[in-house]
């Protein structure tokens, strides 16, 4: 595959870093160029705890990924993950243009698109994503499109998607001081849904639960829009804190949770003891497989009751007809899937991140951990212009001449504001004025959003 015009995506999870490189193919779906993992240290329940260790982890991953392919990776997309992910709901609104027929177009919903892209949030966050969730016009008429309908003033709601400022700067500057960029952080919730929904899942209504080592990731999709994103900050990891605790090594407890593990009890249709070595060659450890399955349901059914909780506070907990998708690499248990569906009482689907991938590319998106590399992947594409080039030249070759989107921050009204503004002086004012009026009208709108700063150091 020609390796031009690719793009790079990392994800930097509590167990482990993905690279997934890829480009569009000519029928839209993602060519996979190579999907890399290593061992991650440093980073605890998703955030940055350890920067050195982290620069370690991600210098080692990039140097395999840039010698496979003999290619520099100069700037790549990230994701993040944590209980500073979250979401909230902002209203704006424009009158339709002064033409006698009244006609929406799409200049009118630029207006808005604008409006919301000026919007700022309050110090301490950062709004990693701006996702339309409802049309209405005069007040009245909620329309999923709303272009070549006729009115005067024309509403929308936004889900704004933020994260902690302090989080996601020192994950930029942590990649900045290896020498790579990041282009673009999203969330990794949203990510993950994007590889493995269907169409058909996003429209009836689906929570799409992404099991990782140090957090869960919820993502909800109702009328093929983004309801609700959450961070649930305990993982696969949690079960292997568990079972450590049990007297078993560190060393053996991945392989034996993998290799002997099962999310129910009751599945264990025969108990055997499970012999493992112990702290010398001559020791040996014993573990019943029925008490191993209870210590991991334990565990599971906590996880899952945060998951419930969660899906009831985005308000869609009785409208998810697609049920639950669960991915990720703690999907891997065996009954997994059932133990899900017997707390939620909805259907669920285990997913591989292969919705999306052409047929050749298939092999290479057969572990549900890999989901979110390839949906970062994914949602890059879908935004960057199939010229622009992300991954430059031979390594050593020196950096190319990729550029990052423009990111200008116009004049804009807040919630509650029309896009057409009665203040004919509004652009008169100092820049720096009119951006603190704009984050003291939003005040109100983020008070209580976090209860304390997040800066990435609380222990949960």
């Amino acid at each position: 595959m020609d390796k031009k015009n690719c793009i790079a995506a990392m994800d930097m999870g509590t167990g482990s870093v993905t690279i997934a490189v890829g480009r569009a193919g000519e029928d839209g779906r993602l060519e996979l160029v190579d999907v890399t993992s290593k061992p991650m240290r440093g980073i605890t329940r998703g955030e940055i705890t350890n920067r050195q260790q982290v620069s370690e982890s991600v210098k080692e991953v990039v140097a395999e990924v840039e010698q496979k392919l003999g290619l520099s990776l100069s700037d790549l997309y990230t994701g993040t993950s944590g209980r500073h992910v979250r979401c909230a709901g902002h209203d704006y609104y424009v009158f339709v243009g002064e033409r006698s027929d009244g006609e929406i177009r799409q200049e009118d919903m630029d207006a808005l698109r604008e409006g919301m892209n000026n919007v700022q949030a309050e110090d301490g966050l950062r709004i990693m994503d701006r996702i339309p969730q409802k049309y209405v016009v005069d007040g009245r008429d909620t329309v999923k499109d709303p272009v070549g309908r006729f009115g005067k003033k024309l509403e929308t709601t936004f889900n704004f998607v933020l994260g902690s400022a302090t989080l996601l700067d020192r994950l930029e500057k942590t990649l900045m001081a290896l020498g790579v960029r990041s282009r673009k952080t999203y969330p990794n919730a949203i990510a993950s849904a994007e590889a493995v929904t269907l169409p058909e899942e996003r429209e009836m209504g689906v929570a799409v639960v992404d099991l990782g080592a140090g957090t869960t990731d919820l993502c909800v999709w109702h009328d093929n829009a983004v309801r609700f994103v959450r961070g649930i900050p305990f993982g696969s990891g949690d079960i292997d804190s568990d079972i450590h605790q049990q007297g078993i090594l560190e060393k053996h407890v991945d392989g034996l949770k993998t290799t002997f593990g099962v999310a129910m009890a009751d599945l264990v249709t025969a108990d055997k003891l499970i012999a493992i070595a112990g702290r010398s060659p001559r020791e040996k450890q014993e573990i019943s497989q029925r008490n191993l399955a209870t210590i991991i349901e334990h565990r599971l059914r906590e996880i899952i009751g945060f998951v419930v909780d969660e899906i009831g506070d985005s308000g869609y907990s009785g409208r998810l007809r697609g049920g639950i998708v669960l991915t990720g690499g703690g999907s891997r248990l065996v009954g997994i899937d059932a133990l899900f569906r017997e707390v939620t009482g909805l259907e669920v689907r285990l997913a591989l991140p292969d919705v999306c991938v052409a047929d050749e590319s298939l092999p290479m998106a057969q572990d549900p951990s890999h989901a979110t590399a390839i949906g970062l992947l994914l949602k890059a594409i879908a935004e960057v212009a199939p010229a622009r080039v992300v991954i430059n030249g031979p390594a050593g070759g020196g950096t190319g001449a990729s550029t990052g989107a423009g990111a200008g921050i116009g004049n804009s009204g807040a919630s509650g504001s029309g896009g057409n503004s009665d203040d004919e002086d509004d652009d008169d004012k100092p820049r720096e004025r009119k951006k603190k009026e704009k984050r003291g009208g939003l005040k109100r709108w983020f008070e209580g959003f976090l209860s304390e700063p997040l800066d990435g150091d609380e222990d949960f």
